[in-house]
């Protein structure tokens, strides 16, 4: 069998485990039967609301300190690896937005976040948690403390004004606010998101139900 043919399959078989395991994940978001809910096994589950087409998590621009991208996209990913199998999946990631200095409210919902993150037990492995400030460069005070109080937490800061015209450009109808909670699947889909009404009860469990469905992450 020539290399190319050799190199074809094994890209196609990649591509396979990818997705598939996503699909199943996914499969009540993907089958909405309408705004804010999907389909699941006796009716809508989710608690959170569901991004319609999914984003791009590359829109969100995200970037630490050093102004250096936080997140490579996927295709990025498998066109620099020498052989497909060679692919590690990425973690399911949370994403916090917050804009200016991250106060009260904002290090309370950190801290919930971490401790949801904690209680996945044998899965904490599988996700990654990210503050994404909104407004530009995170403020040093909130960098010190985010970084002391939080060691686990993944800071970025983006352009909220340039990434929510990448967004529109997809069609994607969600609004970069103070207080969201996006989570992203393994192959970088933004798809699912929740405000500052949502219990952190009701996202631990939809993020429960999405790793119980996935393979992968």
């Amino acid at each position: 069998m020539q290399e190319t043919t050799r190199s074809r399959i094994k890209a196609a078989i990649l591509l396979l485990a990818v997705f598939v395991p996503i699909t199943l994940a996914s499969f009540a978001y993907r089958s909405a039967t309408g705004p804010g809910g999907f389909s699941g096994f006796g009716g809508a589950v989710n608690k959170g609301n569901l991004i319609m087409p999914p984003a791009d998590v590359m829109d969100l621009d995200m970037r630490d300190a050093s102004g250096q991208p936080v997140m490579e996209s996927f295709e990025d990913i498998i066109a620099r690896l020498p052989d497909p199998d060679d692919y590690n999946a990425r973690p399911w990631s949370i994403v916090y937005l917050n804009s200016g200095a991250c106060e009260s409210a904002c290090r309370e919902r950190v801290h919930l976040l971490r401790q949801m993150h904690v209680a996945l037990n044998k899965n904490q492995e599988r996700v990654t948690r990210y503050y994404l400030n909104i407004a530009g460069e995170v403020p040093q005070e909130t960098l010190q403390h985010l970084q002391t109080e939080f060691p686990g937490l993944g800071i970025a800061f983006t352009d909220a004004v340039a990434a929510q015209q990448k967004l529109a450009a997809r069609d994607v109808d969600v609004t970069l606010r103070d207080g969201l909670i996006f989570f992203v699947d393994p192959v970088g889909n933004v798809m699912m998101y929740y405000d500052d009404s949502h219990p952190i009860e009701d996202i631990k469990a939809d993020l429960d139900r999405l790793l119980a469905y996935s393979s992968l992450g």
